[in-house]
C-alpha cells in the first residue's frame, strides 16, 4: 500500500544521469513534504505517451469509459484505485488493459507507512509513522499505470494513475506489519524501459517484485494527523522521532538511529 508520499527536488543526480528526467523538468513542480492520495492531487509523472516530458496526472485511476468529471468523482468515491495490486493486475477489470499499454513513472523522494502495535487494554492498535527513502537519499520512481477519459461536456482529456504495489521486502514487512505491502520501486537503470510499449506480459511481470531492502532505509517520525496535512509544509515533518516502545525493531540496520535530518 502507498497512500502518502513526498516529492522534493533534492538529489536527483541518478535520475538525471539515466535520462529519466533533466534539471529543467524538475522546475515544473514544487516541493511537497507529504501528499495524500485521498485528496486525489495532480502529481508529476512520466508516461509512455510522452516519455520526454513531466506531466501532471490525478492520483486515483479512473476508467476510460467515464463520461464526465462528475462520473469520475462517483467512481473514486466508490472504488479505491490509489494502488493497483501487482500480483493480480493482469486479471483486474480496471487494470488489465492499461498495464499492457499505459505505464508511467511516478516521481518520489520518500513515502509514509505506519507500524501497528497492540496495546494492552485497548481495542485499537497504536500506529507509528515511518518515512521511507533510499539509503542514498536520492529521488526515485514508483512504477505506475495510467488511463485517460474525455469529459463529454467540455472535451477535456483527463489523465489519472495508480501506484502498483507488491509484497513487502524484509524492512517493509516490519514497518507495514498490518498488510505487509510496499509500492513498486523501479531501479533508475531500468526505469525508461518500463515505458517501452513493446514489453510483453512476462517482461512487465518481471518488474513487479519487492525492491532490495539493502538499498532502503526508514526512520520513525512524529505522529501525523491525516486530516491536517495542510499544516505540514516544512521538512520538520520528516525529522527523526524516537519511540522507546519500538526499540526492539529500531536496532535493525534498516532503521536510522539518530536525529539527523536528511531531505
Amino acid at each position: 500500500m502507498c497512500f502518502y508520499y513526498a516529492i522534493t527536488k533534492t538529489n536527483a543526480k541518478t535520475l538525471i544521469e539515466k535520462k529519466v528526467v533533466d534539471a529543467k523538468q524538475l522546475e515544473v513542480f514544487d516541493n511537497k513534504y507529504i501528499v495524500s492520495g485521498f485528496n486525489h492531487p495532480a502529481m508529476p509523472v512520466i508516461s509512455n505517451d510522452k516519455p520526454d516530458k513531466v506531466q501532471f496526472f490525478y492520483w486515483g485511476l479512473v476508467p476510460k469509459h467515464t463520461k464526465s468529471k462528475e462520473q469520475a468523482d462517483e467512481f473514486i468515491k466508490k472504488y479505491n484505485t490509489l494502488n493497483a495490486k501487482g500480483e493480480t493486475i493482469f486479471e483486474s477489470r480496471v487494470y488489465r488493459e492499461p498495464i499492457l499499454k499505459n505505464r508511467c513513472l511516478v516521481l518520489c523522494s520518500g513515502f509514509f507507512e505506519w507500524r501497528h502495535r497492540k496495546v494492552e487494554g485497548k481495542k485499537k492498535t497504536e500506529k507509528y509513522p515511518f518515512y521511507i527513502t533510499l539509503k542514498n537519499n536520492e529521488m526515485f520512481v514508483f512504477g505506475g499505470v495510467w488511463e485517460s477519459f474525455v469529459d463529454q461536456q467540455t472535451g477535456e482529456v483527463i489523465h489519472s494513475y495508480s501506484i502498483i504495489t507488491t509484497e513487502a521486502n524484509e524492512m517493509m514487512a516490519i514497518v507495514h506489519n498490518s498488510k505487509k505491502r510496499m509500492p513498486l520501486i523501479i531501479d533508475p537503470e531500468k526505469a525508461m524501459k518500463w515505458l517501452d510499449p513493446n514489453l510483453t506480459r512476462i517482461e512487465i511481470q518481471s518488474y513487479i517484485k519487492p525492491f532490495d531492502t539493502k538499498q532502503m532505509k526508514a526512520r520513525p517520525i512524529a505522529k501525523i494527523n491525516p486530516f491536517m496535512l495542510q499544516n505540514y509544509t516544512s521538512k520538520d515533518l520528516i525529522a527523526y522521532y524516537y519511540y522507546p516502545e519500538l526499540a526492539d525493531i529500531l536496532s535493525s540496520d534498516s532503521f536510522e538511529k539518530g536525529g539527523d535530518l536528511i531531505v
